[in-house]
């Protein structure tokens, strides 16, 4: 099933396509010009780095979404799209999560540039009043100081995730260089309290290290997360790992070796999160374990494999922003196409992947539940109950920005476990509805209340070449 959005222009595909409308537009709020050097030229390999867009934070209830901005953050009444409060930003804002009567946001790294500090922040989110801040960059400097030569170049300085789990914030943040053509790392792993003070830290030097593009999630005291190595040759295996939250000792560790009949490059990353009473580990290249909670494996399986045209082989890959984990299932949205042995990033493929851009999900014994197109990429993955809600990019292996928007899809209903085709009446009532947007909605760009009621989505502009695509709004949209 393809689904696509086109408001501006119905057409038969639109018509056929379209349900009973569940997804309204309760607001669209425009945010302003964007300065031209940053829109991002999307056919360059990290194009969205360093790129200060904006990102809503949306609160649990749905009551309230908080808009970052380059140079300031605006709180807005959802229900009527007014504007609550303003205040400064700290120079940019990467990462942000609500918790009850608080908010708490990092700021922007340093994009190859060095930075004397990197804060995370705690908002009372009534008034916008700081609470608190914690320097991370202060237990990094002592590690950069140590490792990194003296003529190496930083790339990322003090890039700042986190998560928060009952009274715990557990932060990790990290500092990479490049010396030659080797790439290097510190690391730390906070555990701060809801007063900002560190109860525990780790400290890592090198990679795979501690954490990656993962989730950082929770089961029964355990902190678990996954990690990435450039080479099983150069950094050893990745792997997925696991902390005790009170203490901050390391209590397993499962490795994902590298699969070169699957991958189209020598990377692994490794993403893990929580399903039920199980850890569930995805590998890049689209290897999935399935663990128990002390890390013994208890099945695994191929999500998507490379095929064969002519004398090429043709890959995909998921990242963080394109797996997420549901109730009982594991949802995968492989991303762009790629040529193994091919450096180039938009190198044209001689054909586009079966499984780029589609949405996959399988229960956790390997079996394909469902899958369908999108359009475009997806950057934004949330489930709330029954519901995964989707956020997308332009197609990147076409440069087609017809599709970008937020899609609602019903994962309660067992699907065909073959790609959907939209002809079909049994399809269609599987699909909720969509809203397309005026540009692309980019990583964490987009949040969901937590009934699934309320979803914020903000676009930013980009362009292909000069040409220009989307606008700076912000989209309060309600699902009935």
């Amino acid at each position: 099933m393809v689904c696509g959005c086109n408001q501006k222009k119905e057409s038969s595909e639109t018509t056929r396509t379209s349900l009973k409308p569940q997804l309204k537009l309760a607001h669209q709020i425009s945010l302003g010009n964007v300065a031209p050097d940053n829109i991002p030229e999307v056919t360059k390999e990290n194009w969205s780095f360093g790129v200060p867009y904006t990102k809503p934070v949306l609160a649990p209830d749905g009551k309230s979404v908080l808009v970052v901005e380059q140079a300031k953050m605006t709180m807005y009444d959802t229900a009527t799209g007014r504007k609550i409060w303003e205040k400064p930003t700290y120079g940019g804002i990467d990462n942000y999560w609500v918790s009850g009567d608080r908010i708490y946001l990092t700021e922007k790294y340093g994009n190859k540039r060095e930075k004397e500090h990197g804060y995370l922040i705690c908002l009372d989110r009534k008034s916008g009043d700081e609470l608190w801040r914690y320097d991370v960059n202060k237990d990094l400097l002592p590690l950069v100081q140590k490792y990194k030569p003296a003529d190496a170049q930083v790339s990322i300085c003090c890039y700042i995730k986190f998560s928060v789990y009952d009274n715990y914030v557990f932060v990790d943040g990290y500092t990479t260089w490049a010396a030659g053509k080797s790439n290097d790392r510190v690391e730390v792993l906070l555990c701060l309290g809801e007063d900002g003070k560190c109860n525990w830290k780790v400290e890592s030097h090198g990679y795979p290290g501690i954490y990656s593009l993962s989730k950082m999630q929770v089961i029964n005291g355990k902190l678990v997360m996954g990690t990435y190595s450039y080479g099983d040759n150069i950094n050893g295996p990745a792997y997925v790992h696991a902390y005790d939250i009170k203490t901050g000792k390391e209590l397993w560790k499962f490795y994902v070796e590298h699969d070169d009949e699957l991958a189209y490059k020598e990377t692994t990353s490794v993403n893990a999160g929580v399903v039920g009473d199980k850890v569930v580990a995805v590998a890049n290249f689209g290897k999935v374990y399935v663990l128990d909670e002390n890390g013994k494996k208890i099945n695994e399986f191929v999500a998507f494999k490379p095929v064969k045209h002519n004398e090429y082989t043709i890959c995909t890959n998921v990242w963080e922003s394109s797996v997420d984990f549901g109730k009982n299932v594991l949802i995968l949205a492989p991303q762009k196409t790629n040529v193994k042995g091919v450096t180039q990033y938009y190198a044209k493929a001689p054909v586009e992947h079966p499984d780029a851009g589609s949405v996959m999900v399988y229960d956790l014994n390997g079996n394909l539940q469902w899958k369908f197109r999108l359009g475009g990429n997806v950057t934004n993955m949330l489930v709330r109950g029954r519901y995964l809600l989707l956020g997308t990019s332009h197609n990147q292996d076409n440069l087609d920005y017809s599709y970008c928007g937020v899609y609602a899809f019903d994962l309660s209903q067992k699907g065909e476990g073959s790609e959907l085709k939209a002809t079909e009446q049994s399809v269609l009532e599987k699909y909720i509805d969509y809203y397309q947007t005026d540009g692309a909605i980019l990583w964490d760009s987009m949040g969901v209340s937590d009934d699934g009621k309320v979803i914020c989505a903000t676009t930013w502009p980009t362009r292909v070449g000069t040409e220009k695509h989307g606008q700076h709004i912000l989209y309060i949209l309600k699902m009935e």
